[in-house]
């Protein structure tokens, strides 16, 4: 078979651009580097600002049932934690409400007045949350950062690795600076948080983190 001049340099500049064309895209998928202190800033302040979020939790070794949605309200320490969906029965409509000083475990179904806790648990929501917590503020290995693009819209996505193999994944939101996605290996367990809905909550009602008692 005959080939030209002309086709031979199109074939010869597609075998060159090929390697560079893949370097490109590993390089996309595998991220940038980020300065590890502006990484953690990142993080954190998304994960710790005023927020009403709608997570949908899948954690396969949480202490307590499988996959469930529950509705969070967070301001400061102010939280307000609603389990709208469970596989466990006895999840359904459990509420954790703390003010900053008392926190309440009561079922939001329930006409009973709820009792005063001594500390603030809601298996297996708060512990998972207590690992976000302990990731976000360790000082990371590495950092390196992605721009895609979610349901909710654009969002970079960061990689944290600490030691011990662990790390944190989080998907901050441009629109909102929230969290629309996050994902954590920690002590050989894995789980993933998807945001359902996601806002910021600027000015939250004092009533959100009260209860009647």
């Amino acid at each position: 078979m005959h080939i030209s001049k002309s086709g031979i340099a199109i074939i010869l500049r597609i075998i060159i651009l090929t390697p560079i064309t893949v370097l490109g895209l590993n390089a996309c998928a595998s991220g940038q580097p980020m300065d590890l202190e502006a990484a953690r800033s990142t993080v954190r302040n998304a994960w710790q600002a005023n927020q009403h979020i709608v997570w949908e939790i899948e954690w396969p070794a949480a202490p307590i049932g499988g996959p469930l949605t529950v509705e969070t309200w967070r301001a400061a320490e102010r939280y307000r934690y609603e389990i709208l969906e469970a596989t466990a029965p006895a999840l359904l409509g459990q509420t954790l409400v703390f003010d900053g000083q008392t926190a309440w475990q009561f079922n939001r179904f329930d006409p009973e007045p709820p009792p005063v806790l001594a500390s603030p648990a809601l298996s297996p929501v708060s512990d998972a949350f207590a690992v976000i917590d302990a990731l976000v503020t360790t000082r990371p290995l590495t950092a390196n950062q992605t721009e895609v693009r979610l349901s909710h819209g654009p969002a970079r996505k960061i990689i944290l690795t600490f030691e011990n193999n662990e790390s944190l994944t989080f998907w901050v939101d441009h629109a909102s600076g929230l969290p629309s996605r996050i994902g954590f290996w920690r002590r050989g367990q894995e789980a993933r948080l998807q945001a359902r809905s996601l806002e910021r909550l600027p000015d939250p009602p004092a009533a959100l983190f009260e209860v009647d008692r």
